[in-house]
């Protein structure tokens, strides 16, 4: 009897000293950043290099296309937080116009997917455990895409520009 008690003891102690340490549930930056630079990353090239991504009359309405078919590519690496403002900030990042002029004087907008796109830095917050990625698209666009951890996932929170 006296020694099921001890077993159950150490156990229980075993138990509750596994749980104080949460081996599990510590955060590694090293580790974190190469998971978000995955996604990063993972956006970056989500589409072949030049590969049409919509034509419409205006580049509005090209926008609008191109960014549900963005989205939709890369779902589990956008937050639900996402402003139209930032959508269409990242949109430009991955996307060049290619217009072209019609017979009837009007224009036509195409809007290719550019891998052109390339991470220049990358931040650590260490009090929101956010990763800030300086992104620069043909040496003259240039954007801060933050990325936080939701629902397990690193996704894109914020596209901003640089101050």
């Amino acid at each position: 009897m006296k020694k099921n008690a001890l077993v159950m003891f150490v156990l229980l102690v075993s138990i509750f000293l596994a749980a104080c340490n949460g081996s599990g549930n510590q955060f590694d930056p090293k580790v974190e950043q190469e998971k978000a630079t995955k996604v990063m990353n993972s956006v970056l090239s989500s589409f072949e290099d030049g590969e049409k991504l919509a034509e419409a009359k205006t580049r509005d309405e090209a926008n609008h296309i191109a960014w549900k078919k963005i989205e939709e590519k890369n779902v589990d690496s956008f937050s639900d937080d996402l402003n139209e403002k930032d959508e269409t900030r990242l949109l430009y990042l991955l996307t060049t116009n290619k217009a072209e002029d019609l017979t009837n004087g009007g224009t036509k907008a195409n809007l290719l997917f550019s891998q052109d796109t390339k991470i220049k830095n990358v931040t650590f917050n260490e009090s929101a455990k956010s990763f800030t990625f300086d992104i620069e698209r043909s040496g003259f666009d240039h954007k801060l895409i933050t990325l936080e951890k939701q629902e397990d996932k690193w996704k894109i929170v914020k596209i901003a520009d640089p101050v």
